[in-house]
């Protein structure tokens, strides 16, 4: 795959979000110059409003561009509005402060796909990465990057985890639904309403910060799960549960499932 089709997702960005586009860059294999023949492309999108029906047509036209390449696809990239990338950074940056053995659990070890503060690492790790076809419209990479490179300062991680792809969700848990209801829209036009696809204010925007305040209320927790390729909320009493819960996309009460 040549450049100019890392360039063409950025020229994607600008066209159908105009003066709103903030930020956009491409991260992820390519930045990093180890990208495979059919590697998908990792684009980072920072709006200065949230826009559903220009987020819809983007992540569209971002698959066409994919499919049409011979590339993999299986989400839009990282598309906020920047109130919500400071809330999901804030609430990650907290998450493990209050929670330190969340970096040897399911919610970082397995890959949850419910996990709150895994998507705030996948972000933080889009900061501090290399980037290609840099547009910053509003200066804001420098800062973000900075505070990109302090959390990894303060909090190390491995990029690729010992438990990856290997979690186990609890049986009729909440969780399990959840997982299997995204599962089964992976397939189908209803892929860009999950976490990997678009509106992502819906779960990492506002009501966050209510939840944030839970993390504050209890002691750290610092023993990590004996299974850490399992889910410790459904099991989990007491602290660990409250605070485990507190970023769990399953208790939050803002899911779109049904929608």
């Amino acid at each position: 795959m040549t450049l100019s089709t890392t360039a063409s997702s950025v020229q994607l960005a600008e066209q159908h979000f105009g003066d709103n586009l903030a930020v956009a860059f491409v991260g992820g294999s390519y930045a990093r110059q180890a990208a495979k023949p059919t590697s998908d492309i990792d684009i980072f999108v920072l709006l200065k409003h949230c826009d559903r029906p220009s987020e819809t047509a983007f992540a569209l036209a971002l698959r066409a561009l994919h499919h049409d390449a011979g590339l993999d696809f299986d989400h839009c990239g990282e598309v906020f509005d920047i109130a919500s990338l400071d809330i999901l950074l804030t609430f990650t940056e907290r998450a493990i402060e209050a929670v330190p053995a969340i970096q040897r659990s399911a919610c970082y070890q397995a890959d949850c796909p419910l996990s709150v503060f895994r998507k705030g690492d996948v972000v933080f790790k889009f900061l501090e990465d290399p980037k290609l076809h840099v547009l910053d419209r509003v200066d804001a990479l420098p800062a973000l990057e900075k505070r990109a490179s302090a959390y990894f300062a303060q909090w190390p991680m491995a990029r690729v985890q010992e438990h990856k792809k290997r979690l186990t969700l609890p049986e009729r848990s909440e969780q399990a639904s959840l997982a299997q209801t995204w599962a089964q829209r992976e397939a189908t036009p209803r892929w860009i309403d999950t976490p990997v696809g678009i509106g992502l204010e819906r779960w990492f925007g506002a009501g966050l910060i209510e939840r944030a305040g839970r993390l504050d209320t209890e002691a750290p927790v610092t023993t990590p799960p004996v299974k850490p390729h399992m889910c410790p909320i459904p099991s989990s009493e007491g602290t660990a549960r409250r605070v485990f819960a507190a970023q769990c996309l399953a208790f939050s009460t803002s899911l779109e499932t049904s929608s």
